[in-house]
């Protein structure tokens, strides 16, 4: 009855919010990736720090705990057999005297590329280490007082992945650096990875992947300008190279990776503006399709996610009961990132959007790697308790809910338990 009576509370607002829908804009994704050309890799773009405003908490409110979700830092890709395949193509042409400046500067950086990765696929980089100290150094420099005035016991937890593992070693080792007197314990386990890990069902990655396929059929690209910048003779180089349909995918995957060596961005140069939108625009139907609240899946997705639900509510209710934990850390990876920011309603990754509409959507924004999502709790002297989201250390709207940015929790805890199916699309108000 109670869920029921909420429901029926929350549709006024949700009518309103819905008149107000926008859609992603082609027009910002440009400029998003001519500002930063790794942007188009989407969720294999370095962590971009972009603090936005720091809203003061109300009166008398103080931080007492956190709640954190964070993936792993850059890693490496998996090469198979694609980093072979682009290496001989690229040595060929090299041989054959027919690469342009360009394209020799392109070899030299794969070349780089596969010795850094040195066989080993999905490890974490120096810069991914370096994104996880950099994030626990900020969260404990703006909530401090949650751990000098807590209990100073701290739980972190992982997913079993070796990057993941590194990842939650590099964010506690920093927060001890910064106090010494912390207590964290660590954990891992295939138990936990029912909480920290779920993927979409086999059903709707199934039919994604046929989505996928449709979408390849219907935008092949125009290959003259490319192979152009990069082969003196064109009619040579492809004929050294192969299809060069093929050998663009190639490159652009080579330069999905690069970011997280810390290498400059020369192979997406290689591409126009409108064709590193198109990889994008690939990447973003399939993660949208498959981990957000899209309007064809997300009624499937959505609720392999609630036992993480669940183990934020209990561990954000135990804290304010008394329980000796200052933070709860868990770590993981980008589709659980995704899902858990559909889940908890969070502006700019819980929108209802199809298939058609979220092509343009900025993935980047919201699954770079060592992207975060903390909540951070606030309570006053009455015991009234409040919560603030942020989405990778910025505040955050819940869509259909008032209060931004502090929301009060027992309001946001009914909402969660109640509200499903999710609002549909809304007006996305952060801005990079």
């Amino acid at each position: 009855m109670k869920k029921t009576l909420l429901l029926l509370l929350l549709l006024p607002v949700l009518a309103a919010a819905q008149s107000e829908q926008t859609l992603p804009s082609h027009e910002a994704l440009k400029a998003d990736i001519q500002a930063n050309l790794f942007r188009a890799a989407l969720n294999e773009v370095h962590y971009e720090y972009a603090p936005g405003p720091r809203t003061p908490a109300p009166s008398g409110y103080k931080p007492f705990s956190i709640s954190h979700y964070g993936r792993h830092g850059a890693r490496s890709n998996w090469a198979g057999k694609k980093y072979a395949s682009v290496q001989k193509k690229y040595a060929a042409a090299a041989q054959a005297g027919v690469l342009t400046p360009e394209g020799l500067a392109a070899k030299e950086q794969i070349d780089e590329a596969i010795r850094i990765h040195d066989n080993m696929d999905g490890r974490l980089s120096p810069l991914g280490v370096q994104e996880h100290r950099d994030i626990a150094g900020r969260m404990y420099r703006s909530y401090k007082r949650v751990f000098t005035k807590g209990s100073k016991k701290i739980t972190a937890r992982s997913s079993v992945v070796p990057r993941v593992l590194v990842s939650m070693a590099s964010f506690t080792g920093e927060l001890l650096s910064c106090q010494g007197d912390l207590v964290i314990s660590l954990d891992t386990g295939e138990e936990l990875m029912k909480i920290l890990s779920t993927d979409s069902p086999r059903p709707v990655t199934d039919s994604v992947k046929r989505i996928l396929a449709r979408h390849r059929q219907t935008h092949v690209p125009d290959t003259s300008a490319f192979m152009a910048r990069i082969f003196t003779d064109v009619a040579k180089g492809r004929a050294l190279t192969g299809n060069p349909v093929t050998l663009m995918q190639e490159t652009f995957d080579m330069g999905t990776t690069t970011s997280a060596f810390g290498l400059d961005d020369r192979l997406f140069r290689l591409f126009s503006l409108e064709e590193l939108c198109a990889y994008e625009q690939y990447v973003a139907l399939s993660f949208y399709l498959r981990q957000c609240n899209s309007v064809e899946f997300g009624d499937d997705r959505m609720p392999s996610v609630d036992p993480l639900i669940t183990d934020i509510i209990e561990k954000a209710d135990a804290a304010i009961a008394g329980a000796e934990v200052a933070a709860d850390l868990r770590f993981g990876h980008d589709y659980q990132v995704l899902a858990l920011g559909s889940r908890l309603g969070l502006d700019g990754i819980a929108q209802r959007y199809t298939a058609t509409e979220c092509l343009d959507w900025p993935g980047w924004r919201y699954t770079p790697f060592a992207a975060n999502i903390q909540l951070i709790f606030y309570r006053n002297r009455k015991g009234d308790v409040l919560v603030k989201p942020l989405l990778n250390e910025r505040e955050t709207r819940i869509l259909g809910l008032d209060g931004f940015p502090y929301y009060r929790w027992e309001d946001y805890k009914a909402w969660l338990i109640a509200h499903w199916p999710a609002p549909t699309a809304m007006e996305t108000v952060n801005t990079f």
